[in-house]
């Protein structure tokens, strides 16, 4: 969820702020909850995980509005940290959650591969810190959403396990790097009429994070009633 524009009442990319915003309001809320709620149950590390991506995903969605309102199109560099910090995160999440053996190794040697190729990628060019690098966010989106699509899969008529958050995540993922893929923030901004694509992505990181908020209602009761 990156915002590129000016803000100012007469702005007519407002409204894309004003709804970004209250995305990054929802995340905090859902972080806490989750942080308050690891406190008082008995916990694993796939929970720890998720906790812990929570948390640096409000961090870099922080900065990245602040970037984005003192200085607009300065934090394209930010999707970088965003999309690397949250593959590494998900990735070993997935890998806890996954049960089969083959599809554990899978998750390894995914990320493996993506590693070493991002990191030519960046060897070669180190202006693609400073640009939007399609083949890292392309990778990654279609990797994460390779993974929800399996663990959904895998829960199919079972107890729901972090089964909002899946939908939540793959729905998002999807939409993101569509945007994303673009490459070039012009295409995503039209000026007569104005239009600011950006703002649905924010609408699709609302859903993501209503997702979250029903998932940690989800985990909530299912510990009550455990108890």
């Amino acid at each position: 969820m990156f915002n590129f524009f000016t803000i100012n009442m007469d702005n007519p990319f407002l409204i894309g702020f004003l709804i970004s915003v209250l995305g990054l309001f929802l995340l905090l809320i859902n972080t806490l909850l989750f942080v308050y709620l690891k406190k008082n149950i008995a916990t694993n590390i796939t929970f720890n995980l998720l906790v812990v991506f929570l948390i640096s995903y409000f961090i870099i969605e922080f900065i990245c509005n602040i970037l984005g309102f003192l200085k607009p199109a300065s934090n394209i560099f930010v999707s970088h940290f965003a999309f690397n910090i949250q593959f590494l995160l998900l990735s070993a999440f997935f890998y806890k959650l996954f049960n089969q053996n083959g599809i554990k190794k899978m998750v390894i040697v995914a990320y493996v591969i993506y590693i070493i190729i991002n990191g030519l990628l960046y060897f070669l060019r180190p202006q693609l810190f400073w640009e939007f690098n399609l083949f890292e966010i392309s990778y990654i989106s279609f990797a994460i959403i390779g993974y929800t699509l399996i663990h959904i899969y895998n829960n199919l008529g079972e107890n729901k396990k972090y089964f909002y958050f899946t939908i939540g995540l793959s729905t998002y993922m999807l939409s993101s790097s569509l945007i994303f893929l673009t490459g070039n923030i012009e295409l995503v901004f039209y000026e007569n009429p104005y239009i600011d694509i950006w703002v649905f992505n924010s609408l699709f990181f609302i859903v993501y994070q209503i997702l979250i908020f029903k998932e940690w209602r989800y985990i909530r009761q299912v510990n009550a009633n455990n108890n």
